[in-house]
């Protein structure tokens, strides 16, 4: 009995040991069908969003590649896009042309936009269809900025579509499962697709899809950087990057503020390097910004500043030289030129009154104290420090005050000081 009971755990296990790779090994014979089958069946959604550039275009080439590559029956390119910013876009309209797999452009979900070279994809694509309500046009565009070369069908603007019936487009349908549904049975590119199976249930037919439906999405760094390419966060990005510099400048030393412009200013780099550009329009907004710079520094919000606000304003609409397909929305415009007009107005005195101010109640004190600039005066505008703390400071225009002239506090106004400068 205990020899029975000493051998039995041994046997168990020897036992186990045995069975355990038998199982593994069926388990994968059982999976090996299976992942074929998912990568057959499979289809990939290719999300081509915003304007093409080199990233884009190298996101896209690759990801249709990487589809034939790993055998999925198809590829769908969902379209929401502007147009091409660069002149590789022929790389990818060749590889359309003549694809390794299946393709089939969708442009959706609406609002969405095939404007330009986007347009053109759907004309030499051999399957296109349109969410309704969706815009096409202007596909003889190739490169955004760029004239019309003449070489493709020229749309008469930009044609909403309302029920599949636009040049190049062979079917509309609102919805991305629809689409694959649709796809069953469809011969693209010498090859019949399976995608939907019929389900009869109390006596109606209905159409399942059966294909899995993969999404394929570019990285975060290549999402960051098309952010940079919609004019209207380009503006918000610039705009925002340039008051925070403007504030850093002003609040004597580097810190927090040129760290948070740096990310923004670089991201916009980009866009600016990459987006067709209105020079004019791009000096407004840059002039904009300085006279709103100019007037905070005489502790004002006057004249110079609503000028600098109206060509803050134009610029944006305009900096980006992409119509009629790219282009700023005036909403998006608008709505950053108020944020900066309120950081300028409100919230860069508020932080300078704190950053400035020191801790005692009434400051009337002050007055007949002695001091000496920290900074030389500029339009009778300066920083001075009396008893060890930092005061903004003003003085008669025709004063010269430079950095370490010693100076009499003659007067407060607020947070400020009236100086002159010391016999």
């Amino acid at each position: 009995m205990a020899k029975q009971l000493f051998t039995a755990p041994i046997i168990r296990g020897v036992k186990t040991r045995l069975l355990l790779p038998v199982f593994v090994l069926l388990v994968l014979a059982a999976g090996l069908p299976a992942f074929a089958h998912d990568s057959h069946e499979r289809i990939d959604v290719v999300r081509l969003e915003g304007a093409i550039d080199n990233i884009k275009l190298d996101y896209l080439i690759d990801a249709i590649n990487g589809a034939a590559a790993e055998g999925a029956q198809a590829v769908i390119l969902e379209i929401d896009s502007p147009g091409a910013v660069t002149s590789e876009i022929t790389t990818l309209l060749d590889l359309l042309e003549s694809p390794p797999l299946p393709i089939v452009a969708w442009v959706g979900d609406a609002p969405a936009e095939a404007q330009g070279a986007a347009a053109r994809i759907l004309e030499i694509i051999e399957v296109a269809t349109i969410a309704p309500g969706a815009v096409v046009g202007h596909s003889d565009i190739l490169i955004i900025g760029e004239s019309p070369d003449g070489s493709s069908r020229t749309f008469s603007g930009a044609v909403v579509v309302a029920g599949g019936d636009t040049p190049g487009v062979d079917r509309a349908e609102a919805a991305l499962g629809q689409i694959v549904v649709w796809l069953h049975g469809q011969e693209i590119n010498g090859r019949t697709l399976d995608t939907a199976e019929q389900v009869i249930e109390d006596g109606t037919a209905t159409a399942t899809p059966t294909a899995v439906v993969r999404f394929v999405e570019p990285s975060a760094l290549r999402n960051m950087l098309a952010h940079a390419l919609k004019p209207g966060t380009l503006f918000f990005l610039l705009s925002i990057a340039l008051t925070v510099m403007v504030f850093e400048f002003y609040a004597i030393g580097p810190g927090v503020g040129a760290a948070t412009a740096l990310l923004p200013l670089l991201v916009a780099s980009y866009g600016l390097a990459t987006l067709p550009l209105s020079f004019w329009a791009l000096g407004a907004l840059l002039l904009g910004i300085l006279l709103m710079a100019i007037e905070y520094q005489r502790s004002k919000f006057g004249l110079l500043s609503t000028i600098g606000a109206v060509l803050l304003f134009v610029g944006g609409l305009k900096f980006v030289d992409g119509a009629p397909t790219l282009a700023a929305h005036w909403g998006s415009v608008l709505t950053t030129t108020l944020l900066v007009v309120i950081f300028f107005a409100v919230a860069m005195p508020a932080v300078a009154r704190t950053r400035f101010s020191t801790g005692t109640y009434g400051r009337e004190h002050l007055v007949g104290r002695e001091g000496v600039t920290t900074e030389a005066f500029s339009n009778g505008a300066g920083v001075v420090s009396v008893d060890g703390a930092l005061w903004r400071a003003t003085s008669h225009r025709e004063l010269t005050l430079e950095e370490g002239s010693p100076i009499t506090v003659t007067g407060v106004q607020g947070s400020w000081l009236d100086v002159s400068e010391s016999p």
